[in-house]
């Protein structure tokens, strides 16, 4: 598996979690450079936001979830703003009232954290605690392995987060060209996307033609 098509198999492990899990978001956050957390991705671009809002806050339950290497939980609303005010109130506004957050270890090291929005109440009949955290289990070893097995944890990380970037980029190419919103570029990209064409290629190829149209 190419580095950056660490992405591909990530937004669909993500997107497979959700489903199960009955969440309305997801989204991850690993240790980057200088040990800052950065996002690596998300389900949508609301939820890629609260991400990037809680690693520029240092709060949330992600960096809560990061620093304890333990699963957290909020179960409503007002629990969520009283406990981190700092980011609490927007992922209140964004329609979210419940969020179960789970580590992302590898050997003994913890490199992320994934967070699980929900709208409504938590599921009762899933086993979210287990379930959660097999999802977590299979990004961690998505990100680090990327089909080898002599590997530096951090620099998988790192190029991991290098094909974000790319994603990223193509996302805001897209929304310029067809003049649709983030969550609706990162759908399209998704649908140009198949067994054969990693997210990261078609990213990549998103970003080279809109180089070609400029010159």
């Amino acid at each position: 598996m190419q580095a950056t098509d660490v992405a591909h198999v990530l937004a669909v492990v993500i997107e497979d979690a959700a489903d199960l899990m009955r969440a309305d978001a997801i989204g991850l956050l690993v240790r980057g450079q200088d040990d800052a957390l950065e996002v690596l991705t998300a389900t949508s671009h609301r939820a890629h936001e609260l991400e990037l809002l809680q690693a520029q806050q240092a709060a949330g339950p992600c960096v809560d979830c990061f620093d304890t290497a333990a699963q957290v939980v909020e179960t409503t609303g007002p629990a969520i703003e009283a406990r981190w005010p700092s980011v609490g109130p927007q992922i209140v506004a964004a329609g979210y009232t419940a969020v179960h957050t789970f580590p992302m270890c590898w050997q003994d090291q913890t490199l992320g954290a994934m967070n699980v929005f929900h709208s409504g109440a938590l599921p009762e009949d899933i086993d979210l605690a287990v379930v959660g955290q097999a999802f977590a289990d299979i990004a961690t070893a998505v990100t680090v392995q990327g089909g080898q097995t002599q590997v530096d944890p951090f620099e998988r990380v790192m190029a991991a987060l290098a094909g974000r970037t790319l994603i990223e980029q193509a996302k805001g190419v897209l929304a310029y060209q067809e003049g649709i919103d983030m969550d609706q570029a990162y759908d399209r990209l998704r649908s140009m996307a198949d067994d054969e064409t990693s997210l990261s290629n078609v990213a990549r190829r998103v970003i080279d033609r809109a180089v070609r149209s400029e010159r």
